[in-house]
């Protein structure tokens, strides 16, 4: 039988977050780095704005980003979303990215993500942004976890702990 350990508050939860601090958390502006493979079979990576939906992670970039490329001959991604102080808050994401559409102008709902990050990364004048930058051809990808792994917490997990 093993005794639940108590740490102080400014150490974080000390465990992983339910899907209501998730969901809190990535509604924040952190910004997200997305991993890809490139055409060499090496790790890419590249920070974005994200709008994580309770189900999945959507991203809206550039039409000449390089990652939209290897998507296309490899959809596996890593995601890692973090704080880079304080209680080191994290969420890593590993799935599949889809591309929705693109490249082209946004519109509709896609448009709508857009301007709620727009909002969150660049605060009230970020849609002044993206009306700036509205006719610049985007892509919408859609990144399904298949494996999702949070903490909350400066102590270790217990599985890296000695037994």
């Amino acid at each position: 039988m093993s005794e639940e350990r108590k740490y102080p508050e400014w150490m974080g939860k000390m465990r992983g977050l339910t899907p209501e601090e998730i969901q809190e958390f990535l509604d924040g502006a952190v910004v997200a780095r997305i991993a890809t493979v490139d055409s060499d079979g090496f790790p890419y990576i590249t920070p974005v704005w994200e709008e994580w939906d309770g189900k999945a992670m959507y991203i809206i970039p550039r039409e000449k980003t390089l990652f939209v490329k290897h998507l296309a001959t490899n959809a596996n991604v890593t995601v890692s979303c973090a704080n880079d102080s304080g209680t080191y808050t994290r969420v890593l994401i590993r799935g599949k990215a889809e591309i929705l559409a693109g490249p082209a102008v946004m519109e509709g709902e896609w448009l709508e993500i857009a301007r709620r990050m727009s909002v969150r990364y660049l605060g009230p004048r970020g849609p002044e942004y993206l009306e700036g930058s509205a006719d610049r051809p985007r892509y919408l990808v859609k990144i399904t976890p298949e494996k999702m792994t949070t903490w909350d917490g400066v102590e270790w997990a217990s599985k890296y702990m000695n037994a």
